[in-house]
């Protein structure tokens, strides 16, 4: 049951095959001129950050002294940054900010007192209005009035009749008279 054991030839044959030197002499150059490139994009890359952090530093500068209050030395014309939620003009001076904020408080307010006030204007403006108008009404009904009591006076030749005395009386003692005149008159009381 023992079955022989065969191995392999002692040497074995090895055949590699190796590109032309000339295929490597290419890529090899193909390859150090992308390096290169990439260099030079990168040295590119490098100056544009140098220069951009420069700006950036005197950026900075220019900002630390306009907080130190030599802004005029510095930049002659600039303004100060203005912060959006606060509309104050210095950020680290609390009782200036705070002041700003109650100048803004301030401005509201008045900017609404005075649309009421122009509201309260526009509206007594109306109501004179309206009052003028039944001014003129009452004027011009008296002005008919007369005119009616000036043709019923030619009408009779100057006489007057008298007027009953209940048609003198005022609507409101007329009103209040009423229930006693009743009673007068159903149990047969006497008026004084």
């Amino acid at each position: 049951m023992n079955s022989p054991i065969t191995f392999p030839p002692a040497a074995p044959a090895l055949k590699l095959t190796r590109a032309p030197a000339e295929k490597w002499a290419a890529s090899l150059a193909e390859e150090r001129r992308r390096l290169q490139e990439d260099q030079e994009a990168l040295r590119e890359r490098e100056a544009n950050l140098r220069d951009y952090e420069a700006r950036l530093r005197a950026l900075q500068m220019e900002i630390e002294a306009g907080r130190a209050g030599t802004v005029a030395a510095v930049r002659p014309t600039a303004t100060p940054f203005v912060r959006p939620s606060s509309r104050a003009p210095f950020v680290d001076d609390a009782a200036l900010q705070a002041a700003w904020e109650k100048l803004h408080r301030a401005r509201e307010i008045l900017e609404a007192e005075q649309s009421h006030m122009r509201d309260e204007r526009i509206v007594h403006q109306e109501r004179e209005t309206v009052l003028k108008q039944r001014e003129d009404g009452v004027v011009a009904r008296e002005a008919a009035v007369a005119e009616r009591e000036a043709v019923l006076l030619a009408a009779h030749g100057g006489e007057r009749e008298p007027i009953a005395s209940e048609h003198t009386m005022s609507a409101m003692t007329r009103l209040t008279c009423a229930p006693f005149n009743i009673a007068r008159s159903v149990f047969g009381g006497k008026k004084k």
